[in-house]
């Protein structure tokens, strides 16, 4: 967890010491048929309970956490108790009310342990042993005499860390078919860690969290994946596949639940800051060797169990237990995710396990701790429950409970990742680039153990595809730097170059800092590898959170006339900027940083170099109220390249009510980019008859505009005779009917139009916009037919398959206020992104409810707004998948 997110839960803990009733209510109800949730007990039997797990005799063992964040007047013990819940007396009576029980019959309640610290989790072993899972190591305490307390305490995993936080460090037990431990390491503030087996066996890291195996007894050490944030909860199924939830999301939300593959590596990297965006961190499979999550979780889940072939996943955040049917797909899974249990604000279940001594044909149970209280500190509140489920009854929602069998794609991830079958290098290379991220992810791993064989005159024989994959799997390998970083580095592809940098930063290889400031110098380097290379030069000079996003450095550069117009423009492009509304229902702005104001942007005008200048008006078009005297200049000039000042007239969107003389006049040009940009800002303005009427005569006099002449008199009048959104071929013959071709740079304009679109408002797109929704730069590498049908769908119809990860939720205040936005966190407050990218944050007590919206952030009915060339236009912008700066712009002479 971020040290930012800590600070506000700390100060949520201040304002919620009285935010908890005495009792308060759990306020649970089953959702599915033959779900029964019932209370078995609660505090102060046991509080803020983590792990938990049950014994073939029924009896529950369940960590009671005293050490997590205690506040100084704590009254509880001073190391966290291990107890165990007897099964030989009746359970606690039930009046049928499953929210709440009278415990006139309490279990027996021993405390087994009480010596551990930060203890997240348990497991028991074989041979009577206990395992737990501290924050620092994991160990195992056992009864050796018989008498039901602990004597015996074994080591079996140290982890050696300056960090202390409680729930970022070891957690997620469970246990291989083949007797192996498996656990997590959450990303530990991104500390230098290092874990040592009890045969010595040691592993390092940092910035990162995983997953790991070792034997029963600790040793044979090792780690089976990286790229995670914090694998809390973990099940493995009978059949070796193993599964995680991650517990905190941080900027990137949702939490995910994760396919835990030998090798696998899942995006993220914690050194590289909490920004929502970073060239070398993704959250879904994004980037090149990375792989994506199965589907997303609720919030802050802390627990997965197997049920048939889906799994159960409760939501501490959300206050529910989910069940998340698997399926395959390809060499690994997805998921739909259906709620069986609801409950209130007081319902915060954590950790689940199975009850092997309740099984028969027809019913299964498990057993849930409950953390009660959003409070992350100890706060002396805590359930257990008891979650039956009738199998004939559920089946419905069920569905199959024998396990789906492997499928080829996943026998050709497994014996890739087993180095089975023979593979040759050129085989190897063609299974990298193969669709199936888990079948391309097991063939960089076979490649990088093939690696110490190759020398660079044979790597640069190879394609640019090849040399890609090899320079993953040279990376993987922990190859010579010395050799060949410096070899991909003089790459003339640059995803090659990229996947240097991107070595060279994870690795700290502080002794090419000169080679990434020569590459941050070259005036012919692209905007991702500019990205790439900032990024990489922040971590080597010891600030790898500022990302892309250091303001000193990216303003300095910006200033610097000794450097490249085109290193002047990115860095432009880059710098930090907030959003705001022009008024209350006015279309977004940005605001500038300090020390960019519009007296350095004519300056970078006055450089006169195309590009720059183009990243100037884009720059002004942010934020057009405070830059729309420089907008105006630049739209009016007639000696300016037409393309810059159709980008000028675009950027005056914002406030076009304020300069409609201007833009009428524009709209009769002859050059028809300015025509055009300027007849796209009169729309929705509100005319008078005779501007109306005096309009109405361009589409005479250009009829090429025509279409958008009446999208500005008739706007209504656009959509009619067009087929229904679902008739996507019908819709795409009608884009196949424009005679002129496809104009990329029109769309782009489109994109980021402040009123007829604003889709950069959500989305982003080679550095602009905003992260709200995904970014969409490389949505066009296949640049297919079905990919076009695949967009047109999107726009048509934006809710039909809306990606869960960016499904919104709406906050309904008691006051009748409501927020809609991307969930960020819940504790004692509750956190959305909203549609602006602006995190919003409510009280938890001032909140009446949080219900998923059905409907996305993209408005339904965007098309009908669009005449067809604009649609098509914008679909050719978002194929291209280029920066569609023109390349034909000239230099100008500023007047």
């Amino acid at each position: 967890m971020p040290r930012h997110v800590l600070q506000f839960l700390l100060a949520c803990f201040v304002s919620a010491e009285n935010v908890a009733a005495a009792d308060p209510e759990p306020e649970v109800q089953s959702l599915q048929p033959g779900v029964e949730l019932s209370l078995v007990a609660e505090h102060p039997q046991l509080v803020t309970p983590t792990g938990l797990d049950v014994d073939s005799q029924g009896r529950i063992w369940v960590v009671a956490t005293h050490t997590h964040l205690p506040a100084d007047d704590y009254t509880g013990p001073s190391h966290d108790e291990i107890l165990v819940f007897g099964a030989n007396t009746p359970e606690a009576g039930n009046d049928g009310d499953s929210n709440r029980s009278d415990v006139r019959n309490p279990r027996t309640r021993t405390a087994f342990y009480n010596a551990t610290t930060a203890t997240m989790d348990l497991e028991l072993g074989p041979d009577g042993w206990v395992y737990l899972a501290e924050r620092d190591r994991i160990l195992r305490i056992k009864d050796s005499d018989k008498d039901g307390k602990a004597d015996i305490e074994q080591d079996l995993v140290v982890l050696n860390s300056d960090a202390v936080y409680p729930h970022n460090g070891l957690s997620g037990l469970a246990w291989h078919p083949n007797g192996d431990l498996i656990f997590g390491l959450g990303e530990n503030f991104a500390n230098p860690w290092k874990l040592t087996g009890t045969d010595q066996v040691a592993i390092r890291g940092a910035g990162q969290g995983g997953v790991f195996r070792c034997s029963a007894d600790g040793e044979n050490l090792r780690q089976l994946t990286r790229g995670v944030w914090n694998p809390f909860g973990t099940c493995v199924r009978s059949d070796g596949e193993i599964f995680t939830v991650e517990n905190d999301p941080g900027e990137r939300p949702p939490c995910r639940l994760l396919h835990v593959v030998d090798g696998g590596d899942y995006g993220y990297r914690r050194q590289f800051g909490g920004e929502a965006h970073h060239p070398f961190v993704c959250w879904n499979g994004e980037l090149p060797g990375s792989l994506p999550m199965v589907h997303p979780t609720g919030e802050a889940p802390c627990g997965v169990a197997t049920l048939g072939r889906g799994l159960l996943v409760p939501s501490w955040g959300d206050h529910r237990i989910d069940f998340m049917p698997l399926r395959r797909r390809g060499a690994s899974y997805d998921a739909d995710l259906k709620t069986i249990v609801q409950g209130g604000r007081y319902f915060r279940p954590t950790c689940i396990a199975r009850d092997p001594s309740n099984d028969d044909d027809n019913r299964r149970v498990w057993y849930l701790a409950d953390w009660v209280d959003g409070r992350y500190n100890a706060h002396g509140l805590g359930r257990l429950w008891k979650l039956e489920i009738d199998l004939t009854q559920a089946k419905d929602w069920l569905g199959p409970l024998e396990l789906e069998p492997k499928n080829n794609a996943a026998r050709l991830a497994e014996r890739l990742r087993k180095d089975e079958g023979s593979f040759d290098r050129s085989q190897l290379m063609q299974h990298a680039g193969d669709d199936d991220p888990f079948i391309a992810r097991a063939a960089l791993v076979a490649l990088s153990r093939k690696s110490p064989s190759w020398t660079v005159p044979e790597f640069r024989r190879w394609s640019a595809d090849e040399r890609q994959h090899a320079a993953q799997a040279l990376a993987l390998a922990k190859a010579g730097p010395e050799t060949w970083i410096k070899a991909l580095l003089t790459d003339t592809d640059p995803h090659v170059t990229f996947e240097a940098l991107k070595w060279i930063a994870f690795a700290e290889q502080k002794a090419f800092l000169p080679e990434v400031e020569a590459i941050l110098n070259r005036s012919d380097i692209t905007y991702d590898l500019f990205e790439a290379a900032l990024a990489t030069w922040n971590t080597l000079n010891d600030k790898p959170g500022a990302g892309v996003r250091d303001l000193d450095l990216l303003l300095a550069r910006v200033k610097d006339n000794d450097s490249s117009p085109v290193l002047r423009a990115f860095a432009l492009r880059l710098l930090p900027t907030g959003p705001r509304p022009t008024s209350d229902d006015g279309p977004l702005v940005r605001s500038f940083p300090p020390g960019l104001n519009v007296d350095l942007l004519r300056t970078l005008l006055e450089v006169n170099d195309a590009m720059l200048s183009l990243e100037v008006v884009r720059t002004c078009a942010a934020n057009a109220p405070a830059t729309h005297a420089l907008l105006t200049e630049i739209a009016d000039d007639a000696d300016r390249d037409p393309v810059l000042r159709a980008e000028a007239v675009a950027g005056l969107a914002a406030v076009s009510a304020d300069h409609l003389d201007l833009l009428l006049r524009l709209c009769d040009y002859e050059q028809r980019e300015v025509r055009e940009e300027a007849l796209r800002c009169l729309r929705s303005q509100e005319l008078s008859q005779q501007q109306l009427a005096a309009v109405k005569q361009i589409g005479q006099r250009h009829p090429t505009s025509s279409d958008l002449v009446q999208a500005v008199t008739d706007l209504k009048s656009v959509k009619d005779g067009r087929p229904a959104v679902e008739d996507i071929k019908a819709w795409q013959s009608l884009l196949d009917e424009i005679e002129s071709p496809p104009n990329a740079a029109a769309g782009r304009r489109i994109f980021h139009h402040a009123r007829v679109t604003s889709c950069s408002n959500c989305h982003r797109h080679h550095g602009r916009g905003s992260v709200v929704g995904p970014d969409l730069t490389s949505l066009g590498e296949r640049n297919t037919t079905d990919e076009r049908a695949s967009l047109l769908k999107s726009i048509l119809t934006p809710s039909a398959d809306m990606a869960p990860e960016f499904q919104p939720r709406t906050i309904v205040l008691k006051d009748g206020r409501t927020f809609t936005g991307i969930r960020l966190r819940s504790y004692t407050k509750e956190q959305l992104r909203d549609a602006t990218g602006r995190t919003v944050t409510f009280n938890t007590g001032d909140v009446e409810s949080i219900v998923d919206a059905r409907v996305s952030f993209m408005p339904n009915g965007l098309a009908d707004t669009l005449t067809i060339r604009e649609l098509r236009d914008l679909i050719a912008f978002l194929q291209h998948n280029a920066d569609a700066s023109p390349t034909g712009l000239r230099n100008q002479t500023t007047k």
